[in-house]
This record gives C-alpha cells, structure tokens and sequence, in this order.
C-alpha cells in the first residue's frame, strides 16, 4: 500500500480492533517493514538487552502487545533465543501475516487460542488473537512486555469494558479531569484547541491500556513504551509530562493535592531521530509530523 493518502484512516479507525483487518493493515505492513523500523527495533532491542543485564536475570516470559505482523516480534524472538515469547494483537490479517513471517524464520512458532497463549508447554513463541485490553489474560506471569508504535483504537462499544477496568476509578477521574483542563503556561505550548472531554477520554483510554499491561508483569518487571516523537521527552512541557505519566500509570506527584493510582514507576528514556515519524504524517498530512522520531520509555511495575 504505497498510496497512504487513498486510505481513509480515520474511517478504517472507527472498526476499533478491526481496523488492521483493512487497507490499513497492508499500509502498516508496508511501513514497519522498512529500513527505519528495522533500525528502531534494533534500537528497542539493545535497550531491553541492557536493561536485562543490568538486572542480571534473563527474561522467561516476555510479551509483545499488539504485535501487529510481528516485524518487530521476530527481532525480539532472535534477540532472546531462552525466552518465552507471546504476540498479542486483535487483527486476524495481522496475526495470520505474523504466523507467515514466522514461519520463515525457522523459529518454534505457533497460533494458538489465547487462553493457552501463558501455557507453561507449547512452541517457545506463541501468536494469538485477542481484543486489547484484555483482563481475562493471566496476571503477573510476565518479565516484560514491549508495547511498540501503539494505535489501539477503542470504539464506543468498548465504552462498558473501560468503565468496568479503570475508567470511572474516582481517584483517577478526579486527576483526569484536572490534567484535561488545564493549559499551558506557554501558549504555544498548546497544540491545537483540544476539547477537554475529548482529552480525558484520551488520558484514562490509555491509562486503562497500561492498567491491562501492569496486570500482566510481575512486580518490579519492565514495560518498554515506544511512542512517535518531535523531541526528547524532558523537552515536552511540564504539564504534557505529567499527563503523559498519568495516562501511563506512573505519575506520582499530586495534582492540586489529589493523586492517582500509581503501577509502574518511570525509569528513563532515548529519543532518536527517525523517518518513522512518517507513520504519523500519512495520518495527519500534518508538515509538523514530518520531522521527529520516537523515543523509548521504560517503566518498573509496582
């Protein structure tokens, strides 16, 4: 798919977990094979690599969430040879590309129900379809998890589950509320007029996502977030910093003396130039999204 601007993006988003199912699945297949994406995942590897030897104890499990057609999975898989390693992802397009590229590489791979997805028997890598989050999923079994170039799109039929996992959690909402209406102290550091229920819905959205994550690690195990960026993350504004943080779980600070459920404490990022910042720009026609990269987050579970 080497036309993105034929691909009606925000139409194909609105399927939620299906989205991937369409043009925008072969758009994605496209882009994260390329020689950018390849250079970031090896990037992303070397930091889970050091971060582990720091630690001086190998992974037995890590997790890929939202794996998509696992171009990044089968650097991970490589990278760890000892390690169990479960994809997740919601697209049956994506998960059946995943499996073929797999299969490609000779590694013990398999496709597999998600309940039996954390089985301590089965092949060493294991793909399997579910919708993200997934609270169903066994909790604190995980050494890792990698959550790379997120986009998992809620519709508002997942609306009841959100509420059921984090969503409407009083402590949260309270900070959420706060966090969405306030501005900036800069002007300019307003990025467009962004509706504050539209930027609540965004902050608690994301942070039941990483609610789903933090379940699936054992204490004191790592998440590796790696997000679009124009900059280095200590160079984004106070107040976005701290919205960041919240909708991943792991602001600690009150605000205005009110304070959220904290599950994963920051630990430190990399930001690197990168024409993955294009994947965004497809999206937006946005010339600001032009330039950039990505950085890597990496957080503690508490």
């Amino acid at each position: 798919m080497r036309n993105p601007e034929r691909i009606a993006f925000e139409k194909h988003f609105r399927r939620g977990h299906k989205s991937y199912d369409s043009q925008v699945g072969d758009w994605w297949e496209w882009r994260a094979s390329d020689a950018p994406h390849r250079s970031a995942y090896e990037h992303v590897i070397r930091r889970m690599k050091s971060y582990f030897r720091g630690q001086g104890r190998p992974p037995r499990l890590l997790v890929d969430y939202a794996c998509g057609s696992a171009t990044f999975l089968s650097h991970l898989a490589k990278a760890f040879p000892n390690t169990r390693i479960v994809g997740l992802d919601g697209s049956k397009r994506m998960l059946q590309r995943a499996s073929d590229r797999m299969s490609l590489t000779g590694l013990d791979c398999g496709v597999v129900p998600v309940e039996e997805a954390f089985d301590a028997s089965g092949p060493r890598i294991r793909l399997a379809q579910t919708r993200l989050p997934n609270f169903d999923l066994p909790a604190g079994k995980c050494d890792g998890v990698a959550f790379v170039f997120p986009n998992i799109t809620a519709v508002p039929s997942d609306q009841p589950y959100y509420d059921r996992h984090g969503y409407k959690r009083p402590k949260d909402v309270a900070v959420a509320e706060m966090l969405a209406r306030f501005r900036e102290m800069d002007p300019e550091d307003e990025i467009g007029e962004v509706d504050p229920d539209q930027r609540f819905d965004g902050l608690m959205t994301d942070r039941v996502v990483a609610r789903n994550i933090r379940g699936l690690l054992r204490k004191k195990s790592p998440w590796f977030k790696v997000d679009y960026a124009n900059g280095y993350r200590r160079e984004l504004s106070e107040l976005t910093q701290k919205r960041s943080l919240f909708s991943e779980g792991a602001l600690e600070e009150a605000v205005k003396g009110k304070t959220g459920e904290v599950f994963f404490r920051y630990k430190g990022d990399e930001f690197k130039k990168s024409r993955v910042i294009l994947d965004v720009y497809h999206q937006t026609r946005d010339p600001s999204d032009k330039t950039g990269g990505y950085f890597v987050t990496w957080f503690e579970a508490v």
